[in-house]
């Protein structure tokens, strides 16, 4: 089913200090493929700064630029409408990069026990149900116990965490059953903060799959990067020349 989505996105990094030489890349404009068509995107800077538009080696939209005078904020926002349509998504190859294990999401030996005491189907896509199942009988959803950098193996030991833990569980254990399955940062309909989840190569196509809310995903679902893991598809990254503290505030609506 066809549906046209307007998306909002605005990131706010404040500085207690003026930094300098700020470069930054990021991927916050979503692109378009079978499935999903972007009709029209705007992106502004604060302060602004000429910047360059590429792709990466996912496939993913690189916006990257540089902000070599002292400031105190740096702000992204990003609006447009797109056209999202399951049904016209295409069969594509499956890279064998997303069959193994990645930084965040290599096994432990806790997760392989696990995995061990899962009874899986044989069925591709019933396994994938059924590892994103097991996902949310073992984390439980509790913001601010785990960081950016919190992979997979240390979110199963606590049992706890956000979209980000939840889908790099899914992603090892996922693998672990033989399924090529991908990291997804995006937007979902609704209003809050950026959503992770996955995507799974069913049949020839690259199905979405939400381990966080249990579901599979549909036109509701706005995908901006995909990568191995979060490492690969973050929003924003950047450096700078200076000592300071920062503080993020982050904002996005996607709605009909």
């Amino acid at each position: 089913m066809s549906r046209k989505l307007h998306f909002f996105y605005d990131i706010l990094l404040e500085f207690d200090v003026p930094v300098v030489e700020h470069a930054f890349t990021l991927r916050c404009v979503p692109p378009s493929f079978p499935g999903q068509e972007i009709l029209d995107a705007t992106l502004k800077l604060e302060p602004y700064v000429p910047y360059s538009r590429q792709k990466d080696s996912f496939g993913n939209l690189l916006q990257i630029g540089w902000i070599p005078q002292p400031h105190d904020r740096f702000r992204y926002t990003v609006c447009g409408t797109a056209r999202l349509d399951g049904d016209q998504r295409l069969p594509a190859p499956a890279n064998p990069i997303y069959r193994y294990p990645s930084a965040y999401t290599a096994p432990s030996p806790a997760i392989l026990d696990y995995y061990g005491s899962l009874n899986l189907p044989e069925n591709p896509v019933d396994r994938a149900w059924a590892i994103s199942q097991a996902v949310r009988t073992r984390m439980d959803y509790i913001p601010g116990v785990t960081g950016l950098s919190t992979t997979a193996a240390q979110a199963f030991v606590s049992g706890q965490g956000v979209c980000q833990d939840y889908a790099h569980l899914y992603l090892a254990l996922a693998r672990l059953g033989g399924l090529y399955a991908r990291y997804v940062n995006g937007l979902p309909e609704g209003e809050g903060a950026s959503h992770a989840w996955c995507e799974v190569w069913l049949d020839g196509i690259w199905t979405g799959i939400d381990p966080t809310r249990g579901q599979w995903t549909d036109e509701s679902y706005l995908r901006f990067g995909v990568g191995r893991d979060f490492w690969d598809c973050p929003m924003e990254r950047g450096v700078f020349l200076g000592q300071s503290n920062q503080r993020q505030t982050v904002f996005m609506k996607v709605c009909q």
